[in-house]
């Protein structure tokens, strides 16, 4: 018995003779170019001579009868010019030039065929033995068992029969496209169900079964599939046991046994039927004939291994490049190994050298033990002078000790005094506030006054205008005297009247001048106050250059004290499921450390935080922050998975995530999302600042930006805009503190703040020249206001001389009045009014020296407030010199203590160093001892070192001689041994390369021969099956008196078919197949159908409704055809159906089966 896993052979079978091959007709072919896991079977059926003669001749075009209406087929698109391979393999289409012959000889070989029934026989494989479905299309469950032979399937419409070939092909791996019932499997679920499932059982027995020993008798093949979309398979043995849920497998399987199930000729839907003959354009009916017949497939495969034939061809072009190549290569590598020479007396001093150089190495390893002998000796010497070192030390230490506490004990008590200097101040404060209130009220009152001095002026205006009214009157009276005495009057009044104006013109010019005083005097104190504040500034400055030089190589100089301390225990603990990271600002690298102050400030305390993994991470962690009593540190829980795509601005912008670097991707994602630093840009002048961010449309991904103040150097602005909000917020940079962030350049960050520390001196510089300038202007007016009060007094002084005058005329004036003392009531009046404006005037100019006393008190108070403060001040600054002095003595102290310690370090270290010389020396001893064995087994004896002579010295003697030899090598490009493996390797590779050629030439040509030998069965093929499927259509045609003609145009790829009903109209050429009835086009199609068939060699087909537009008579021939037909085909199984009984019309016999479907509406469902 053959071996079951052997493919089955399905190769086609021609006669080397294509003139005499009557004996035998291929019915089924293809190609073993597939990967497959099984040979497929031989399908051939044997054939005698025929007995008919063809047709004389083959019209190219079909028309259509005198009777007919014209058809006319629309025009198919140009095909594209043929390919190389496709002129090769239709070699002209000479094959097909002798249809007249091909057609005598396929009409014997049908007249020949036999007509019992005893030659069909029941195949032993690829039978479907039955078809089960669950929930599949109308059916609940569906168990159809199948006859091996002829099968009828007969049911009313809407029973549910097209479900049947549409499981067998679902089954069987087929596209749910092709059964044209649905676009998905989906859409085959029975409507309310879920899940469906078909069950389809192969028969597979005999020789040639496909694996017995895996499947035994029968393979059963199942498929799964829901409403959700899901798909699965199950291949099972005939004991039920699963074999396989690969589709592969069942592919496999199909394609075994050659079952085509995605054939559209071999399992043909009643759509199909309806497409094929009527509907089909004659191209279309060309592409069923050759996927039908599988000559489609076969040129697939053809063309396949002309391809593989072309790339080997091309392989063969590199090959012979790489064999010349080769063999240039074995040539030169052959003579080399025969010009290699040696040179004797070259390789005898060599050796020579080669034993001074082994004891030369050993004098030198002698020396160095010498060597290590000399430096225990002064190591020793080291030791004592340490030793002496450190007591120095020590007492040096102590003295250091005693000043720290003097001078704790000073600013202790400079600290308690601290208080009194601020009491005072505050008090000195106090004072020169009320003062000044006092001023102000003062200066209200002096309003008052003035308006009361304005009213009284006028009443003495009213006054005197009677006055002189009275004396012109008494003037007519009495002449010219009184007239003379009146205006002397007027003249001394109006002398009085001008002093008063100046004086009143002076008050008015004091306050101006005395507030110009106090702007002054402001102007100063605001002076002094900025150099001040900005003399403390440079100081800060200083302190923080001072601080980062002296801790350049302190990384944790700006964390609080115990932040060492803690992270020593963060590592002796195990108790992290992951070891915390931190502080946040030692993993981060500024490199612009212009930005320094402004970012410690504006990222805070996070810079001093910690990064862990987890809650209980985070208490741990805060539990040893809080023993080592560390509070401004925050803990944050970072994410495992790191932020990809950040959203960032245009790449024009400087950000806070651009000028930092970070140690830990970590760090980056916690600023990323705590302080949106991909999104904080960074500009340095103001007003580009707000231009990007005020003007126009925001800048895309900007949340912030950063610049430097410009009025305030080391402050900075951030600015921010969310729609129409605006605003502008002052960071101030604590300047005390210390940078957390790593420089990428420790010396440019020192530059950088040595700049900024010159540019604050240049600044203390000019706001000092500006405190001298106003307190030039404020002396200035302090002499105005002294001039301003002498200018008074001489006022007050011409003012008493004029009255004097004006009481005298008055008095002699009183001897013209008359007796009616009007004149005098009117004189009294104005001395009334005159004395109130006096009053008022002496308040007035009370008020104005009252209040000038009152400002140079408020000036004193100011000046004691002044003096106050800059005594606290200075005591401030005592206190600072003191603490500065402090910790001066504390690193003098400290440095004194590392000192100390590095002295006892050293003497360890030296101690240490002493045994390891001591250690040195007995390996050394021991390595001299190594030498001289080594060097014994190269020379025995010692060798003679000549004087002068070192290890160097002959090395390179020993070196000069190899370097010769290796010349004469290098002439030759190796050594002796590479070039003796050189030269066989190459040798080998050009045998190989040669050898290799040759087997692949030699596979070209017979892909060449096979190529042209199997595109040659390929057209013999092509013409027998042609000639066999065009007589076989028109004998079955003759089966109810039809005649017809199947025109196969394979140049054009074209098939048309004409019928004529009418077999007495012998003239006629025939009809279109859309001018025939129903009947005679279902009839037309089961011929065509079957002529085709005859041609394949499936095991399996199926036929869907083939009568439905047939009457009665032509029912009954095409159903005996088909039992005839399938009669003939020995081995097959048709699975036919029909909604029209089968009885009465039928030769029934023992290999035809009937199958009656119900309504599955009507049916009782049961569980079987």
């Amino acid at each position: 018995m053959p071996s079951a896993t052997s493919k089955r052979s399905r190769r086609a079978a021609f006669d080397d003779d294509e003139e005499n091959n009557d004996g035998i007709a291929v019915v089924q072919a293809t190609s073993s170019l597939r990967n497959e896991s099984q040979r497929k079977k031989a399908r051939i059926s044997n054939a005698g001579p025929s007995k008919k003669s063809a047709r004389a001749s083959r019209q190219e075009s079909v028309t259509s009868s005198d009777d007919d209406e014209e058809m006319q087929e629309p025009e198919e698109p140009a095909a594209p010019a043929a390919t190389q391979y496709e002129l090769m393999r239709d070699a002209g289409f000479r094959h097909l030039e002798n249809t007249e012959i091909d057609d005598q000889r396929a009409t014997q070989r049908l007249k020949n065929r036999p007509h019992i029934l005893g030659e069909n026989q029941v195949a032993l494989n690829a039978i479907i033995e039955s078809i089960t479905c669950y929930n599949f299309m109308c059916h609940t469950r569906l168990h159809v068992p199948l006859g091996p032979l002829l099968n009828f399937i007969v049911g009313e419409n809407g029973s549910g029969k097209s479900a049947i070939l549409t499981a067998i092909t679902l089954c069987l791996g087929g596209k749910a496209s092709a059964t044209n019932r649905g676009g998905s499997l989906r859409s085959f679920v029975k409507e309310g169900e879920d899940h469906a499932s078909l069950v389809v059982q192969i028969k597979n027995q005999g020789p040639d079964a496909y694996k017995p020993e895996l499947y035994g008798e029968s393979i059963t093949v199942e498929r799964h599939f829901s409403k959700s979309g899901s798909s699965g398979f199950k291949l099972k043995a005939s004991s039920g046991r699963i074999i396989s849920t690969k589709k592969g497998d069942v592919d496999d399987i199909v394609e075994y046994y050659c079952l085509q199930v995605d054939n559209p000729l071999n399992v043909l839907s009643q759509d199909n039927a309806r497409q094929f003959l009527n509907a089909a354009t004659p191209v279309s009916k060309y592409k069923y004939f050759v996927q039908g017949t599988q000559l489609e497939q076969l040129d697939q495969d053809y063309q396949l291994l002309q391809e593989t034939l072309e790339a080997n061809e091309t392989r063969l072009l590199a090959f012979q490049e790489n064999i010349t190549f080769l063999k240039e290569k074995s040539e030169k590598a052959i003579k080399l190994r025969d010009a290699l020479t040696k040179s004797a007396e070259m390789r005898r001093q060599s050796k020579i050298y080669t034993n001074q150089l082994a004891w030369a190495q050993v004098m030198e390893q002698e020396s160095i033990l010498q060597q290590n002998e000399n430096a225990i000796l002064a190591a020793q010497e080291d030791i004592n002078r340490m030793e002496v070192t450190i007591v120095e030390k020590t007492e040096y230490l102590e003295t250091i000790d005693n000043k720290v506490r003097e001078a704790e004990e000073s600013l202790n008590t400079l600290k308690q005094e601290e208080s009194e200097f601020k009491e005072q101040e505050e008090e000195a404060k106090t004072n020169f506030n009320d003062a000044r209130a006092s001023i102000e009220q003062t200066h209200t009152q002096e309003r008052d006054i003035h308006q009361r001095l304005t009213n009284a002026s006028q009443k003495v205006k009213d006054y005197e205008k009677k006055i002189r009214e009275e004396e012109r009157r008494l003037e007519e009276v009495n002449g010219g005297a009184l007239a003379e005495k009146q205006k002397e009057l007027e003249e001394a009044k109006r002398a009085i009247d001008n002093i008063r104006e100046s004086q009143k013109s002076h008050a008015e010019q004091s306050s101006h001048i005395i507030n110009e005083l106090n702007e002054a005097q402001k102007k100063v104190q605001d002076s002094e106050e900025l150099v001040s504040q900005k003399q403390q500034e440079v100081s800060t400055a200083e302190s923080r250059l001072r601080t980062l030089s002296q801790n350049r190589s302190d990384p944790f100089a700006g964390f609080e004290p115990r932040v060492p301390q803690l992270l020593r225990l963060i590592d002796s603990d195990s108790g992290f499921s992951q070891k915390p990271i931190g502080p946040i600002g030692t993993l981060i690298q500024l490199t612009k450390p212009k930005w320094s102050a402004i970012l410690e400030k504006v990222l805070g305390s996070v810079l001093s935080g910690f990064i862990v993994a987890n809650r209980p991470d985070q208490v741990r962690l805060s539990s040893h922050m809080e023993r080592q009593g560390i509070r401004n540190c925050p803990i944050f829980i970072g994410s495992r998975a790191s932020l990809n795509n950040l959203r960032e601005p245009d790449e024009s912008f400087d950000t806070i995530l651009r000028v930092l670097k970070f140690d830990d991707p970590r760090v980056r994602d916690q600023l990323v999302i705590n302080q949106n630093i991909e999104q904080t840009i960074l500009i340095e002048d103001r007003e580009q600042a707000e231009r990007v961010m005020f003007d126009g449309q925001q800048s895309e991904n900007v949340v912030a930006c950063l610049s430097f103040h410009d009025k305030k150097r080391g402050h900075g602005l951030r600015l921010t805009r969310r729609g129409r909000n605006i605003g502008t917020t002052p960071i101030t940079p604590n300047l005390d503190q210390k940078s957390r962030m790593k420089s990428d350049d420790m010396e440019s960050q020192i530059d950088f703040f040595k700049e900024n520390l010159e540019q604050l001196r240049a600044e203390f510089r000019d706001l000092d020249m500006s405190r001298r300038t106003l307190q030039q202007a404020a002396q200035r007016c302090t002499q105005a206001v002294n001039q301003h009060k002498r200018q008074g007094a001489s006022f007050e002084k011409e003012l008493r001389n004029a009255q004097a005058r004006v009481t005298h005329i008055e008095e002699e004036l009183d001897k013209f009045e008359g007796a009616d003392n009007k004149l005098q009531g009117y004189k009294n009046d104005l001395q009334e009014a005159q004395i109130q404006k006096d009053h008022y005037g002496n308040q007035f100019g009370e008020l104005a020296m009252q209040k000038q006393e009152m400002n140079r008190e408020a000036e004193s108070l100011h000046e004691i407030f002044k003096k106050a403060k800059v005594a606290f001040q200075d005591h401030k600054a005592k206190i600072s010199k003191a603490e500065d002095k402090v910790k001066r003595l504390e690193e003098t102290r400290r440095l004194a203590l590392g000192e100390k310690n590095r002295a006892h370090a050293n003497i360890d270290m030296a101690k240490a160093a002493k045994g390891e010389m001591e250690r040195s020396k007995e390996k050394q001893a021991d390595v001299v001892a190594d030498y001289i064995r080594q060097a014994s087994a190269v020379a025995p004896e010692r060798a003679y070192i000549p004087e002068g002579e070192s290890v160097r010295s002959i090395e390179r003697k020993f070196e000069s001689i190899k370097e010769q030899l290796r010349k004469i090598r290098g002439q030759l490009g190796a050594s002796d041994e590479e070039i003796q493996n050189r030269a066989s390797q190459a040798i080998q590779e050009y045998r190989e390369a040669k050898k290799s050629h040759k087997n692949l030439t030699s596979l070209v040509d017979e892909l060449k021969k096979a190529l042209m030998d199997r595109l040659r069965k390929w057209r013999t093929f092509q013409r027998l099956i042609s000639a066999h499927a065009r007589c076989n259509f028109n004998y079955l045609l003759s089966e109810r008196g039809f005649r017809g003609e199947l025109f196969l145009d394979h140049k054009a790829k074209r098939l048309q078919v004409q019928v004529e009903p009418d077999e007495t109209r012998k003239t006629s050429s025939g009809r279109n197949t859309k001018t025939l009835s129903g009947g005679e086009k279902s009839f037309s199609s089961i011929c065509l159908l079957l002529a085709i068939w005859d041609a394949m060699g499936s095991p399996l087909r199926c036929l869907d409704e083939f009568d439905v537009f047939m009457d009665n008579v032509n029912r009954a021939i095409s159903t005996n055809m088909l039992i005839t037909t399938a009669r003939r085909s020995v081995g097959k199984q048709f699975i036919l159906i029909t909604p029209n009984a089968i009885e009465g019309r039928a030769k029934i016999d023992k290999d035809v089966k009937i199958i009656r479907l119900t309504d599955p509406r009507q049916r009782l469902i049961t569980d079987h």
